[in-house]
């Protein structure tokens, strides 16, 4: 039997005022003469008092509490303005708060019949030009490795106007990876966009969300060399990067069957990604320019800034003072600088591997990383002319130089003995001069 609604009943009213009969409309709609002459007949005396409406409600009496927790929130339904507590949270809170028994619909019934449903926000759909935005963000796959089941981190990229996208495959989620995966976007993008948005992820932002957000000195840095600018989403507005999380849905379903494989390494994954992402260039549209996406993406590398040549991607970036002895302190080392930049302030990058110490813009060291050794010089740091700002160090005497260079006072006459590289001319008569002299 149909269950009547409200226009049927508009229509069967119709019907039946001009000329037609109960029981053939009836038969017509698939419902029972009584009950249509049931709902014509409430129909036509009009709207009256629901009884639902007088029942007792497990909110009676909490009535001024949830008034109070909608002021303290400065609700929408009390000012008229910006987004309405949810339900959920005024819930939690009178029961947290006021010692609320009842259920969690009697509220949302409550609120809607004594503030009305709230008003439905209109979003904003925006385009940006080309080249100007990508969005980046992580997610995460089961996945099999070398016989191993992980759960492997994959950042996704898209480029706002054509919508180009593409994933990187990473062991990791770390600062350095997620700069690294920055860079395998560029590199597959064909340049670098002036924005890239992303989520309040504390490799990205280190506290706060949105305009007002302080991004991580580290990211800021490789933003800066990069050349893009940081657009942190809002909190809790999964709208603001609605590419990139369209691109999440895309991947989860077209590259599914890819994730459920055996892969020896994540890079033979990353091969598998690159290719199923070049293929899906062809397949898709984008709704921008009505071209297909690799078409869009040709156009938007032309305003793409370039992809920089940076020779790894860093982790952490620290300013520190080097010491009167020409030393820099980082993760529980000391790295020896020229002793021109003693008494200053230098940038240590932590890289991958190494170390790279910056001033003025240029590299002035660089050290292994995470040595077992703790002190780590290079002797020519300590060598050269003074500048006018600093004196160079005391230069090392005769039996300085023996003990550096691990002879002892008895070889003397052998250090005495060898030539200055400087007027070496005939390399064979100084050898045979040396040999002579160690007889």
């Amino acid at each position: 039997m149909a269950k009547l609604g409200k226009e049927q009943i508009m229509v069967a009213a119709d019907m039946v005022h001009k000329g037609t009969s109960v029981r053939q409309v009836a038969r017509q709609m698939g419902v029972s003469e009584g009950a249509l002459r049931y709902r014509l007949k409430k129909r036509a005396e009009g709207p009256g008092p629901d009884g639902r409406a007088l029942q007792p409600t497990a909110t009676d009496g909490y009535e001024d509490a949830i008034r109070a927790i909608l002021e303290a929130a400065e609700d929408a339904r009390l000012t008229g303005e910006g987004r309405p507590m949810q339900a959920r949270r005024v819930y939690d809170l009178l029961a947290r708060d006021y010692g609320y028994s009842g259920s969690y619909q009697a509220v949302v019934r409550h609120l809607r019949r004594t503030y009305g449903v709230p008003k439905l926000r209109a979003l904003r759909r925006v385009e940006t030009p080309p080249g100007v935005q990508a969005q980046h963000d992580w997610f995460e796959v089961r996945t099999t490795i070398a016989g191993e089941r992980v759960l492997l981190p994959v950042l996704v990229g898209t480029l706002s106007h054509s919508r180009a996208r593409f994933a990187w495959a990473s062991r990791t989620a770390d600062q350095l990876a997620w700069h690294t995966g920055h860079l395998e976007l560029f590199r597959r993008y064909g340049g670098v966009p002036l924005w890239v948005r992303i989520d309040n992820l504390k490799t990205g932002v280190a506290k706060g969300a949105g305009a007002s957000a302080v991004l991580n000195r580290s990211y800021a840095i490789f933003a800066r060399e990069c050349g893009f600018e940081v657009d942190p989403c809002r909190p809790r507005k999964g709208s603001d990067k609605g590419k990139t999380e369209r691109s999440v849905r895309t991947f989860r379903s077209r590259f599914g069957d890819l994730f459920e494989r055996d892969w020896s390494e994540v890079e033979g994954l990353q091969s598998a990604l690159d290719e199923r992402a070049d293929r899906l260039l062809d397949a898709l549209t984008c709704p921008v320019t009505g071209t297909s996406v690799r078409e869009a993406l040709r156009r938007e590398r032309l305003v793409l800034q370039p992809v920089p040549t940076m020779e790894a991607p860093f982790d952490v970036v620290v300013s520190r003072p080097v010491s009167r002895d020409c030393l820099v302190s980082f993760e529980g080392r000391r790295y020896s600088v020229p002793f021109a930049w003693a008494g200053r302030h230098v940038e240590v990058y932590g890289l991958h591997g190494f170390v790279s110490i910056r001033s003025e813009g240029r590299e002035i060291a660089r050290w292994p990383r995470r040595t077992e050794a703790r002190l780590l010089l290079e002797p020519s740091h300590f060598e050269g002319d003074s500048t006018e700002r600093v004196l160079r160090p005391t230069p090392l005497g005769r039996r300085g130089r023996l003990q550096v260079a691990g002879l002892s006072g008895a070889s003397g006459r052998t250090w005495a003995a060898l030539p200055d590289p400087a007027a070496l001319t005939r390399p064979i008569d100084q050898y045979a001069a040396l040999v002579e002299v160690l007889r």
